[in-house]
């Protein structure tokens, strides 16, 4: 009887422990999270980055945390870095209006032309979703369509709604399709500094090719120990420091 108390003792202290360290990281977020909004406030504003840092290490892709990361760099006149948290949220929650207006709000700061509407659009929703989204449509049709051969009586008003479905999916998969591209070919990266300068070779002493203002969007082709070879939407590019450059995902080489 004795022995079995024990076991269940270290059995519950060994779930409290286990408990303790899986919420530790959590809680250690929050707390700098906390402490990081209380020194925005404050208007302490490098206090605030290093306070959101720290809590984005201890919850990578929170979106609060990337959102209030962005205002406070932006608050510091750090454009590139605050486009960079900016379009991370994004990439998680792409509907978010406060975050769609910073971005908006950013690019008239930078004078730049607002994104097209077609891209809008298809920037309503994550890559996952429209990929979701297509695969559903794809087994609506086929059931539809199975449903059909099973009932011939109802093949005159199946074929409407074949085709509707039919449009549908392909629209879908359209927009899917152009939204893997804009992700896969598309800008993974932002400026951070002002006239940075991108240069034909991976050395100090190599000549430049373009110089880029703050927050232009690039992207990352090439990588050579501490150098990055990045090219712009209009084709120019070169060899960037890669502690001037702010990626739009970690995991980004």
């Amino acid at each position: 009887m004795i022995r079995r108390r024990s076991l269940s003792l270290a059995v519950v202290v060994g779930l409290v422990v286990w408990l303790g360290c899986a919420a530790g990281p959590g809680l250690r977020a929050a707390s700098d999270f906390d402490q990081a909004r209380k020194a925005y406030d404050q208007g302490d504003f490098p206090a605030a980055v290093a306070g959101f840092e720290r809590a984005l290490q201890g919850a990578p892709g929170g979106v609060g945390v990337l959102y209030n990361l962005g205002n406070a760099r932006f608050r510091q006149g750090e454009m590139g870095r605050a486009l960079a948290a900016w379009r991370q949220a994004e990439g998680i929650t792409p509907r978010d209006p406060a975050l769609r207006h910073n971005l908006d709000l950013i690019r008239r700061r930078l004078g730049q032309p607002p994104a097209p509407i077609w891209r809008r659009w298809v920037g309503m929703l994550t890559l996952d979703e429209w990929a979701l989204g297509a695969v559903g449509l794809v087994w609506l049709w086929a059931a539809w369509t199975a449903w059909v051969r099973l009932k011939p009586e109802h093949a005159r008003a199946g074929s409407g709604v074949r085709a509707v479905l039919g449009g549908a999916t392909g629209l879908v998969v359209a927009a899917w399709l152009t939204a893997w591209v804009s992700v896969v070919r598309g800008p993974n990266a932002a400026i951070a500094g002002r006239e940075v300068p991108a240069r034909f070779g991976p050395l100090e002493e190599s000549e430049i090719a373009v110089t880029y203002a703050d927050a232009a969007e690039v992207r990352i082709v090439q990588r050579r120990n501490e150098w990055v070879r990045v090219v712009d939407a209009e084709g120019r590019g070169g060899w960037v420091s890669g502690l001037q450059l702010a990626r739009y995902h970690p995991t980004i080489p």
